[in-house]
């Protein structure tokens, strides 16, 4: 009997209200192996089919970009090289890091347990007592018991406001591996010798929610009056899909604002990269993947193990999770995978990629045979291939309560992050198919949004449902009036922050696109505006990266101070840049 899959669309939440577990592990892990592939490609192609000598020197896919550097700069050179100021900024991000603002996967309603939110408290104080000016000058609403919304209202309520986001907590550190910290994971710990500062949230994100605080408190010490508003938004369970934080605060800045009401978000996300040792690139991410939970449930009967059938539900589960797992998404790369932008920019001014990959990325939107070589060497590298395609994990198994018993049922969630050129309905259904073969082969019914599609048997039958479907985000303009603003101040920021003597004079960056599999707060903005980038304006460090989430987070202080410089200047940058909206 074949199943007749349903042709309606798949119910979906609203923007505002989708939902969803974020396992940031696995994201940071694999943005560190991203940049690592992105950095080291290597000379795999060969294929005699394809002509690599077409001249690709008029065609520029990644040009230079122009320095923005703003007339109100009074502090930058101080926030930058100020030695008295580095001490008091590490004292503040030290201090923050010492608050251990920690959630889990599943966090209770604030309004029901304020006491499970005590330490935000604490962190709510620390932010009125470090930074007095904001406190004095930006209204702040509480939004949720501990969401905070700070409003610095400029001149001309006419313009479009820009939106600063962070998120005030952070992952839990493992018990069990408190021992293995170098520094205590809330100690804040700040090494002279290395230039590092340790502790959980350091680099996620505690470190960029001061980095803002920081640059307003020095905008408002120097006199800067903002005629476009600034808006600070603060979530407090990012790190569990933001259940309780960004889904009320997005609402909240809604009802204020309306539809497409805002300039630009900048929210967490990627930062400079070293390519070569004279070529850095600052890789924007502005669009995101989709998100799905599918569930299958393998339902039969109970009984004796000392008289077991051929499969048991745990044997069945397996075989479907074999089969899911032998049967990856097929690879889908088009040119307007935010990843070309970063993969153009490396083939075009690096000197360590060979050249017939350099004329594989570069050629690829001339002819469907670069296309097709490139999509290959893409899937074929496990530091980018889930960057072309949807994703598949299976992260939650269940079955079985005693050893000479037989499971009644077996439970498996299978996570996936979907596609930019695919849908969550597309997603299901896949899942669906395989559900369906595994039914077949072993005599099962087959159960999917209410209703038998395959009628149940004596055996049992294998259900499927899922859960917080995201489709992949709209993707941001990387060219035009607000693009050049956000590009030509990560230029300048570089210069003032890492090309500071003859030896890096020679240095250059380039601003381009990026992409990681994860998903951040922004799914709950998608309505205010089109124009949503994660970016910290910091210099990557590789080795920190691999800490995040996980033993000895840490970050290099000279790239936080960067970052507040990054926002500082983005402030008054939009503000001095006339045209905008």
């Amino acid at each position: 009997m074949v199943a007749n899959y349903p042709s309606e669309k798949l119910t979906e939440p609203a923007r505002v209200g989708s939902t969803f577990s974020r396992h940031r592990r696995f994201l940071f892990s694999l943005l560190t192996f991203i940049i690592t592939g992105i950095l080291f490609l290597r000379p795999y192609i060969s294929y005699s089919t394809i002509d690599f000598s077409i001249n690709t020197s008029a065609i520029e896919l990644c040009p230079k970009t122009a320095a923005l550097s703003p007339s109100f700069n009074t502090s930058i050179d101080y926030i930058l090289n100020d030695p008295t100021y580095k001490q008091e900024s590490i004292h503040r991000l030290s201090q923050a890091v010492q608050i251990p603002t920690e959630v889990q996967d599943i966090n209770p309603d604030p309004k029901n347990d304020p006491e499970f939110y005590s330490e935000f408290v604490k962190f709510h104080q620390f932010l009125d007592d470090t930074f007095p000016l904001v406190k004095s000058h930006l209204q702040k609403d509480i939004v949720n018991k501990f969401g905070l919304v700070y409003t610095w209202k400029g001149t001309d309520e006419s313009l479009k406001p820009i939106l600063l986001m962070a998120h005030q907590d952070v992952v839990p550190v493992n018990k069990e591996s408190v021992n293995q910290w170098k520094f205590p994971p809330f100690s804040g710990h700040y090494d002279p010798e290395t230039d590092l500062l340790w502790g959980r949230g350091s680099n996620d994100c505690k470190n960029l929610l001061i980095a803002e605080f920081e640059a307003i408190e020095k905008l408002l010490e120097d006199g800067f009056v903002p005629e476009r508003t600034v808006l600070v938004s603060l979530g407090f369970d990012e790190e569990s899909s933001g259940v309780w934080g960004a889904s009320h605060l997005a609402p909240f800045i809604h009802e204020r604002y309306g539809d497409d009401s805002i300039l630009i978000i900048i929210d967490e996300g990627e930062g400079i990269i070293k390519v070569d040792d004279d070529l850095f690139i600052a890789p924007v991410v502005n669009g995101e993947k989709g998100y799905v939970d599918v569930t299958i449930d393998i339902i039969g009967h109970g009984g004796h193990s000392s008289v077991p059938p051929d499969h048991t539900t745990i044997g069945v589960a397996a075989d479907l999770i074999t089969l899911i797992e032998s049967s990856p998404f097929p690879s889908d790369f088009q040119l307007d995978n935010p990843i070309y932008g970063t993969l153009t920019c490396k083939a075009e001014h690096s000197v360590s990629l060979p050249s017939n990959i350099k004329n594989v990325i570069l050629n690829a939107g001339l002819d469907n045979k670069h296309r097709d070589a490139l999509t290959e060497y893409v899937s074929n590298e496990k530091a980018l291939r889930d960057l072309i395609r949807t994703t598949q994990s299976i992260d939650v198994i269940h079955g079985g309560v005693k050893s000479n018993a037989l499971p009644e049922s077996t439970t498996f969630l299978v996570n996936h992050r979907v596609d930019f050129h695919s849908s969550v309905r597309e997603t299901v259904l896949e899942d669906l198919k395989r559900a369906e073969q595994i039914a077949k082969k072993h005599g099962y019914g087959l159960f999917f949004e209410d209703k038998f599609l395959i009628k149940p048997t004596k055996i049992g039958y294998i259900r499927v449902s899922y859960d917080k479907p995201l489709e992949p985000a709209p993707t941001s303009p990387s060219s035009g009036p607000i693009w050049d603003v956000l590009s030509g101040t990560i230029k300048d920021v570089f210069i003032n922050a890492f090309v500071t003597n003859k030896e890096h004079h020679e240095k250059e960056l380039y601003v381009t696109t990026g992409v990681f599999s994860g998903n951040t707060d922004t799914k709950y903005y998608w309505s205010l505006t089109n124009h949503i980038y994660r970016f910290i304006g910091s210099l990557f460090n590789e080795s920190s990266l691999k800490t995040v989430h996980s033993v000895n987070e840490n970050i290099e202080f000279k790239s936080h101070l960067s970052a507040i410089t990054f926002i500082y200047e983005f402030i008054v940058n939009v503000n001095e840049s006339k045209g905008l909206l």
